[in-house]
């Protein structure tokens, strides 16, 4: 087996389940990050046993290995900066203990929380207070818990050491230059490869000020200024071995729009990564 896997988001996909996990076998990658179903929202379908083997039957059909379960459906609800004694905090609390029995049955081996938009310190203290709890469950059930964030370089490292380095990070090399946070080569050789669960890449182009944000298009790996392969060289550099996520998202219009269809956009950013990161 080589340094790194290459993986895919779920929701890089225009339908979840089978056929995104069918898709991303078709372009060439070695798994996939699954989302949460729905999460709270649907009754927490990854602990149904039906919806379990349904995904592990694909997986094996498509040779596909699920390394992480993220918390999609949670982040979008924003319930990890609620407090903990209300109807949110306690739904964010459940859902994060489901989502990871779920990993524990599934065999997966991660499940990713958020802590993004930290803004205020009643908002960084409800984040810590669910990150101890995610990682008290995580070790419960056997399950690393890592984190997606937008925080400064110096943010994530006490952060993280407040957690006595049990919870480790999703870091996304596109998110430093989206939120202005840092220099993202520079922050992966500080980290270090033992702060890292994995990677999530993807690409933006600037508008035409110079600037990024969730508004600018989202491209295809390489195509952006994102420090792709600045980053990728960092990864590198400080010794990492294990999983390359792509967060790219293949159903955007701009993307069909250059004549891709979404397997085919998500098989030409497989080669990129091959090109960038090496089969070693």
């Amino acid at each position: 087996m080589g340094r790194f896997k290459f993986a895919v988001c779920e929701w890089s996909f225009p339908c979840w389940g089978e056929l995104a996990i069918k898709m991303a076998y078709e372009a060439g990658f070695d798994g996939v990050q699954l989302g949460d179903g729905g999460g709270s929202m649907h009754a927490y379908p990854l602990r149904d046993r039906r919806v379990q083997e349904y995904y592990l039957q694909a997986g094996s059909d498509y040779h596909i290995s699920f390394p992480q379960i993220h918390l999609y459906t949670l982040g979008h609800q924003c319930y990890y900066r609620s407090r903990l004694d209300t109807l949110e905090g306690q739904t964010c609390l459940e859902s994060i203990k489901q989502g990871v029995i779920a990993a524990s049955e599934m065999g997966v081996p991660s499940v990713i929380i958020d802590g993004m938009r930290m803004n205020n310190a009643a908002k960084r203290q409800h984040i810590f207070q669910v990150a101890q709890y995610a990682v008290r469950i995580g070790e419960e059930y056997g399950i690393q818990i890592g984190m997606e964030t937008d925080m400064s370089m110096e943010d994530h490292i006490s952060f993280l050491d407040a957690l006595d380095g049990k919870l480790k990070l999703c870091f996304d090399a596109h998110n430093p230059v989206m939120y202005g946070t840092g220099y993202p080569p520079d922050m992966i050789r500080t980290l270090g490869k033992d702060r890292i669960d994995h990677f999530h890449v993807k690409e933006s182009q600037a508008n035409e000020d110079g600037f990024l944000s969730v508004e600018t298009p989202i491209v295809l790996l390489g195509e952006g200024c994102t420090f792709f392969r600045e980053s990728a060289q960092a990864v590198k550099d400080i010794g990492y071995e294990g999983w390359i996520v792509s967060e790219n998202f293949y159903f955007r219009p701009n993307i069909l729009a250059k004549g891709y269809d979404y397997v085919s956009a998500a098989k030409r950013d497989v080669e990129t990564i091959h090109a960038i990161y090496g089969t070693d």
